[in-house]
């Protein structure tokens, strides 16, 4: 079954933890970002394991529902705008929800 990360705070930086969604084998991802916008980075699994690979920082997301049918084994985000810059302006933090789809599920 594909992985959710449902509703998280996004973080100042990229992180192991927080923000990161392991997904191996994943075809579809879908981002619904709210507040603020995010960038976010695909991980693959190198061949004979190893740990993950992530790639270039993708693209920066605005606010609003994203799909992507790209195969991935790991993703992360991290807020666009740092969270001690949104407290001082009164704004709230980038809240992001991601559901992924393995090729079997969408068959």
């Amino acid at each position: 079954m594909g992985a959710p990360l449902n509703n998280v705070t996004a973080p100042d930086e990229y992180s192991d933890d927080d923000g990161t969604l392991k997904c191996p084998g994943t075809s579809l991802v879908r981002i619904w970002v709210n507040n603020q916008p995010v960038y976010w980075q695909r991980g693959m699994a190198p061949p004979g394991g190893g740990g993950i690979e992530w790639r270039p920082e993708e693209e920066f997301l605005l606010p609003g529902p994203f799909e992507f049918p790209d195969r991935v084994d790991a993703l992360r985000i991290r807020a666009a705008v740092p969270a001690a810059q949104l407290e001082a302006a009164g704004k709230r933090q980038a809240q992001v929800t991601i559901a992924t789809r393995t090729p079997g599920e969408l068959s």
